[in-house]
């Protein structure tokens, strides 16, 4: 089931269709970092940017119309909130999931550039409501949080270690191999989904019996020397850059 939606899924992830969005997002993070700038110092940079933007480029991605989007993200942080009580975030679930359908519905009469629109466009009825509704649910829930997270967290790390800045500062393919060095270094998100092992299966010295689960610990495996070597310290001109 998973391979099937996949499928459907990957054509709206190509190089061509990323680089569509480029200016709408190079946009946003002018705007975002003007605003930043005119508020003064001190300013939060998790409120003006990190907050602001992963939320902003995951609704264009998907097709949410710009007028739409406040309420969107709305929706979307109340419904994935742990610290509100269970009744508001069911509450919020439901109002997320009503707008999604919708969406799906308008799409499906008026395919958009978004990747919902792309899909619908390619697959028709193929890709049900339900399908493509539980799709931006995990987009929204897998790239938030974690893009937020990640634009903090390497801001800070760049400002601990400022030579690092000074090697990929205006050159676009370094400034690339810095962001997949922050992604290994930082390893904003911990643990994948568990893994359940269809048959009897070695890993290194380990042997995982049919039906035992396996998680993996992301930010070991991105500190092990056997990656990359002296995987303690960040190095934007690390090349090759696995994670």
């Amino acid at each position: 089931e998973h391979t099937r939606m996949r499928q459907k899924l990957t054509p709206g992830f190509t190089l061509r269709k990323m680089r569509r969005l480029q200016p709408s997002i190079e946009q946003l993070v002018t705007e975002r970092l003007d605003a930043m700038e005119q508020a003064g110092s001190p300013a939060d940079l998790i409120e003006f940017v990190a907050d602001e933007v992963p939320g902003a480029v995951l609704c264009e991605l998907i097709g949410v119309p710009r007028d739409d989007r406040a309420m969107f993200m709305q929706l979307c942080h109340g419904h994935l909130d742990a610290s509100r009580s269970q009744k508001r975030r069911a509450a919020a679930g439901e109002a997320f999931s009503r707008y999604l359908l919708a969406m799906i519905a308008r799409e499906r009469k008026d395919p958009g550039e978004g990747l919902i629109g792309a899909v619908v466009a390619e697959h028709g009825d193929a890709a049900t409501d339900e399908e493509l509704r539980g799709f931006c649910v995990q987009v929204m829930l897998a790239g938030d949080d974690n893009i937020s997270g990640m634009i903090g967290l390497g801001v800070l790390a760049l400002l601990r270690h400022p030579e690092q800045i000074a090697a990929f500062r205006g050159d676009e393919r370094s400034a690339q191999r810095a962001v997949d060095e922050l992604i290994r270094y930082l390893t904003v998100t911990y643990s994948p989904t568990p893994r359940i092992a269809m048959e009897d299966v070695t890993l290194g010295d380990q042997v995982v019996k049919r039906g035992e689960s396996v998680i993996c610990s992301l930010p070991a495996a991105n500190r092990d020397p056997a990656l990359t070597p002296d995987p303690e310290r960040l190095d934007v001109t690390r090349e090759p850059v696995p994670h």
